[in-house]
């Protein structure tokens, strides 16, 4: 289902998101001694304007506080769901959730769909991270097996390219560049308050995940960073998946890693090298103080580039 090019959010029926009535959407037996830790291993902070970041939820969750209603980011891990929930209560201060955007298929993003879900809230996404929601798939390199989510908890307004709404007199954009993580990964950029959230679109302090297992992949990663270095300039703030609010160098490092990584495994195979021995190479040795451990990253670049070699991903190679 696409959505509208235009949708503004309108003020829906008041519902309270209070904390004993989350637990009850979500069917979870909660203890309050395990709810309080719960919340106490959450950080909240003002990023700009009536934009707020909840960290420690398994991903960063992003809160818009509007006139008459709240927009969410990405919901964090399903286990941290009922102190999320009241925190998103308090910045809204009883509020209902208009709308809610899942950056990317991952659980780690998506811990409230099964609630607003539920309630009939618009959960946005782009398509094809519906369709990994709807569906039942192994990831290789996790070794996990993953399995449809209800019906109810998946996205509900989907879209393929951009699209955008107002949240009272904001303007919020959103859409796709490329494939990077996933071949769903989607910005949400706060016009006028100049601040974009990127998910797993932009790391801090390791390096990303191109899971070539749902369509992520070095060359997606590189027009994904030029078209978000696009978007930026030196006011805006940025809002990875994990980690504290980045500007836009960051972005540029990014840029030159994966320009780098891409030279290094496209001569790997240029040179007949196997994936061990692209690894003993320490290709990325040049970057391991920026983004740590290189090994799973090598591993992916090295695997998801191969799926793209019948489309000449690499140069001088037919």
């Amino acid at each position: 289902m696409k959505s509208n090019k235009n949708n503004v959010i309108q003020r829906p029926g008041r519902r309270r998101l209070l904390a004993g009535t989350a637990l009850c959407g979500l069917g979870l037996s909660v203890s309050p001694s395990l709810m309080l830790a719960a919340q106490k291993t959450l950080e909240t902070s003002l990023i700009r304007d009536n934009i707020y970041l909840i960290s420690g939820a398994g991903s960063n969750v992003v809160v818009a506080v509007g006139p008459d209603s709240v927009l969410v980011v990405d919901g964090g891990h399903r286990d941290y769901s009922s102190a999320v929930l009241a925190e998103i209560d308090r910045l809204g201060q009883g509020k209902p959730v208009a709308a809610m955007f899942n950056t990317n298929w991952r659980p780690e993003h998506c811990g409230l769909n099964e609630h607003f879900g539920s309630m009939g809230t618009r959960i946005i996404a782009h398509e094809n991270t519906r369709l990994w929601q709807n569906n039942d798939f192994y990831v290789s390199w996790e070794d996990q097996h993953y399995h449809p989510m209800p019906a109810s908890a998946q996205a509900n307004s989907t879209f393929y390219k951009q699209a955008t709404l107002a949240l009272g007199d904001a303007t919020v954009d959103y859409g796709f560049i490329s494939q990077f993580h996933t071949d769903g990964d989607i910005y949400i950029y706060f016009r006028e308050s100049n601040v974009v959230i990127l998910g797993d679109m932009l790391t801090v302090g390791t390096y990303p995940l191109l899971d070539y297992v749902t369509g992520g992949w070095i060359g997606g990663a590189q027009q994904t960073t030029t078209g978000l270095l696009e978007m930026t300039d030196a006011q805006t703030l940025i809002v990875p998946a994990v980690g504290g609010l980045q500007q836009r160098p960051a972005l540029e490092v990014q840029q030159q890693m994966l320009d780098f990584a891409y030279e290094k495994v496209a001569d790997a195979y240029r040179s007949g090298r196997s994936l061990d021995q692209f690894m003993a190479s320490s290709a990325m040795s040049e970057y391991d103080g920026i983004y740590g451990d290189a090994s799973l990253f090598e591993q992916l670049l090295y695997r998801g580039t191969w799926y793209h070699i019948p489309g000449r991903a690499v140069r001088g190679i037919i």
